[in-house]
């Protein structure tokens, strides 16, 4: 039975994450700050833990009840933030999707170790129970805390000094009174699928913010790539369809083999950075910001043209000309001449004159 817990405490949670992190269409976060941000968290619930246990023994609160109800939302909060504020200054920074996941990883590593704790402490009988409740209900509530500052952080990164301090004391205590609103459910006997569903909620509130976060990436793709001198419009044009990369890269894949398939996903994806990258070098109001992003551009743009060729001149006129001209802008003319056509007066349609053609070769054919 404990086994059988311990393994939802530290299989489920990561789980999470893991379908989180498929959302990044761009792939413009970084994997090992993933890994960094769950091994972040745990090392935040170790401090929370020795901090809260001050306080207790301080006489600043008067039992466990109260200090998980007032004192423990604010220590655990800004412990968990902590690393937020250091990967969202980075220059290999991308957007909100980006400050999302990795506040998403810090929560899901918070909740995992205490996850242990709670069962080992617990009673034995209880085990499963124990996991699979705070797994679905606690987990994702740390999980949309710090999910939510880190989505706040990076969407004023670009901003003045001001508007960064003021957005930041305003999240941070967002996530303080969701933390202390669902401990204080909780506490008062809360029933357990209150507590689940207020944790999905907290967790499909992330999904919506990455989704509409892409949205407004891809604008920025769209706006920048034509600009770079980098990135060919056929290129661009394939950028902007990443969302269904997998059917993008199958012709790819048929035609070269998995290998050229991959270079080609990565070069897109490397090219979509490149294109946000642009649109945040725009924005970025800090000098100092401004030359870390340079840098990162031009290191990207030296990546993707390695990419290049490794793939190969053939592949890649597959990739710009073959592939995108008959897949993408010759169907989308004809899209748009079918879409036009019609009964008016003036040639009656793209579909009036081959019926005309049609009837014209039919009575030349009864004449002779």
């Amino acid at each position: 039975m404990l086994i059988i817990a311990l393994l939802i405490a530290f299989l489920v949670p990561p789980g999470f994450l893991f379908l989180i992190r498929t959302l990044d269409f761009h792939g413009t976060g970084k994997f090992r700050y993933n890994i960094l941000s769950l091994f972040w968290g745990g090392i935040a619930y170790t401090l929370a833990i020795s901090v809260n246990s001050i306080i207790i023994k301080s006489g600043l609160v008067a039992d466990d009840t109260q200090l998980t109800r007032g004192i423990a939302p604010f220590t655990e909060e800004i412990l968990k933030a902590a690393i937020l504020f250091y990967l969202v200054r980075r220059a290999d920074f991308n957007y909100v999707v980006d400050g999302a996941i990795y506040g998403f990883g810090v929560g899901i590593g918070f909740a995992m170790i205490e996850n242990y704790q709670y069962i080992m402490g617990g009673h034995p009988d209880l085990a499963i129970t124990l996991a699979f409740s705070r797994a679905f209900s606690t987990n994702l509530v740390h999980a949309t805390a710090s999910g939510l500052v880190g989505s706040v952080l990076a969407a004023v990164r670009t901003e003045r000094k001001i508007i960064r301090i003021f957005s930041t004391a305003v999240i941070l205590a967002v996530a303080i009174g969701i933390h202390m609103g669902f401990n204080i459910m909780v506490t008062n006997g809360a029933f357990l699928i209150i507590a689940i569903a207020f944790g999905a909620a907290g967790a499909a509130l992330i999904v919506v913010i990455i989704k509409r976060s892409l949205n407004i990436q891809q604008a920025w793709i769209a706006e920048q790539l034509g600009k770079t001198g980098r990135v060919t419009s056929n290129e661009a044009a394939l950028v902007n369809r990443i969302q269904s990369l997998d059917d993008i890269l199958d012709p790819i894949y048929l035609q070269f083999g998995p290998e050229k398939a991959a270079q080609a996903g990565a070069l897109l994806r490397k090219q979509a950075e490149i294109g946000i990258k642009h649109r945040l070098l725009n924005d970025m109001q800090d000098i100092n910001g401004r030359g870390g992003i340079q840098m990162e551009i031009e290191r990207l743009v030296i990546e993707m043209d390695s990419i290049r060729k490794a793939i190969g001149p053939y592949c890649m006129l597959f990739v710009r000309t073959v592939y995108l001209e008959s897949g993408s802008k010759v169907w989308d003319v004809i899209k748009q001449r079918v879409a036009a056509a019609g009964s008016g007066p003036v040639g009656g349609g793209l579909w009036s004159v081959l019926d005309e053609r049609v009837r014209e070769s039919k009575k030349k054919e009864s004449a002779s």
